[in-house]
């Protein structure tokens, strides 16, 4: 099986995947990948119902506690680098569907390479150089959020000496130049209890992987609020809806106003001009713009994520199929 396995990593890597996907019903198995043209389905006899189990096996699942949802993590090497994954299950009444996500797949890019527009880097250079405040990323799965995050913190480790702490579930990108926790609910170690445990080893910037609860949107709040500079993600179609999801999380628009910094929305797509490379399309709400959408008024002259895509459309930079997607939900 580990042969097998290899076969399935090296595709996957290949079509620069982040995540594989299982759905295992009356005894077939349906391999899908999430690589840059978006979900893509695997067909090969070798990737068969005893890969599905082998793969629960060294995730070191339960096997004998099916019906609760699990996951589980492995390293396999791969080309001589060795390489981290996590396996999620879930199983209904006839139907176990099962998620592998490739942690270190995230090719390392400089902040420079983030933008084609040298405004935008420029903004993204000024968020490094701060010492404190909040700047929060949103944007679906597979926009690149993460690849974005590590470049910024990168460019902090590069350019001065700051501590910089992650908490992230689970660590996806792995570097010695910052001290990484990963969240592990099971043994008690959640994103409550790891920011309260980042406090007591004085760091400069912190960086928590997902605001998605309560008590991850209140801590990041608290750490900026002392003087820290926080960067974080949250699940948003735009930057205004990224406002109203934290104050759903009970951080309001005055809370905002002392600590929020910039609000980033951004897409990722296949540069239609030149082939094999993609494109970020960012949305940036900072500054006076941000002020007045947390006073409720309507932020002078700026452009949305929709907006920017569809510049990008006029610039034959990316292709109507690819953000069509995106232009629907602009439309609901």
């Amino acid at each position: 099986m580990k042969e097998t396995l290899y076969q399935l990593v090296s595709f996957a890597m290949e079509k620069q995947a982040t995540d594989i996907h299982f759905h295992y019903r009356h005894n077939t198995l349906k391999i899908m990948i999430r690589g840059k043209q978006g979900m893509e389905d695997v067909h090969s006899a070798a990737f068969n119902v005893k890969l599905f189990h082998y793969l629960k096996y060294i995730a070191d699942l339960d096997l004998g506690n099916s019906d609760c949802p699990q996951s589980g993590s492995f390293s396999f090497e791969w080309k001589q680098q060795t390489l981290f994954f996590r396996f999620s299950l879930i199983t209904s009444y006839d139907t176990q569907t099962g998620v592998l996500r490739i942690l270190n797949n995230h090719h390392k890019i400089a902040l420079r390479q983030l933008s084609h527009d040298p405004k935008q880097t420029a903004i993204f250079q000024g968020w490094c150089k701060q010492t404190s405040g909040m700047v929060i990323l949103s944007g679906p799965t597979g926009s690149g959020k993460t690849t974005t995050l590590y470049a910024l913190l990168s460019e902090i480790a590069n350019i001065g000496k700051h501590k910089i702490m992650t908490l992230e579930d689970p660590i996806e990108v792995h570097d010695d130049r910052f001290v990484q926790l990963a969240v592990n609910e099971a043994a008690g170690f959640t994103y409550e209890e790891g920011i309260r445990q980042f406090m007591r080893h004085d760091p400069d910037v912190i960086m928590i992987g997902e605001i998605r609860d309560v008590y991850s949107a209140r801590m990041a709040y608290r750490c900026a609020l002392s003087g820290h500079l926080v960067f974080s993600c949250i699940h948003a179609k735009n930057a205004a809806e990224a406002l109203k999801r934290l104050n759903e999380l009970g951080i309001s628009n005055q809370n905002l106003k002392d600590t929020l910094s910039a609000v980033c929305s951004q897409r990722l797509y296949p540069h239609r001009q030149k082939g094999k490379e993609r494109i970020c399309i960012y949305e940036i709400l900072q500054g006076t713009q941000l002020q007045a959408a947390l006073s409720n008024k309507q932020p002078h002259s700026h452009e949305d994520i929709y907006a920017k895509i569809k510049q990008a459309l006029q610039a034959q930079l990316i292709s109507e199929e690819a953000a069509s997607g995106d232009l629907y939900l602009e439309a609901l």
